[in-house]
């Protein structure tokens, strides 16, 4: 059995941010399967560019994107990449044990 990665404050803080991003879009559907699929059929972003497991891990907080994950993120939440590293830099520090 795969043991679950544990969730810091930290980590839980950025995938909120990523979760209000996709809010704040306003689309007619609030999954994250839909927000996928519009992001692809819109032209934004090729298919397949990230599952919804995944999507789903790094908004509960339990996985941080790649910096290729987050300039696609980037794109898919129509925001500037420069301002999103900039809403998550505060808590990629390493939290205290």
């Amino acid at each position: 059995m795969t043991k679950k990665k544990q969730r810091t404050q930290n980590n839980i803080e950025i995938g909120n941010i990523f979760y209000e991003y996709r809010q704040q879009l306003s689309l007619e559907n609030t999954s994250r399967a839909y927000f996928i699929a519009d992001r692809e059929n819109k032209g934004l972003l090729e298919e397949n560019w990230i599952s919804e497991k995944t999507l789903t891990n790094i908004e509960n907080g339990y996985n941080l994107p790649n910096l290729i994950t987050l300039k696609l993120l980037a794109v898919a939440l129509e925001v500037d990449f420069i301002k999103l590293v900039q809403a998550i830099e505060p808590y990629l520090i390493k939290e205290e044990d």
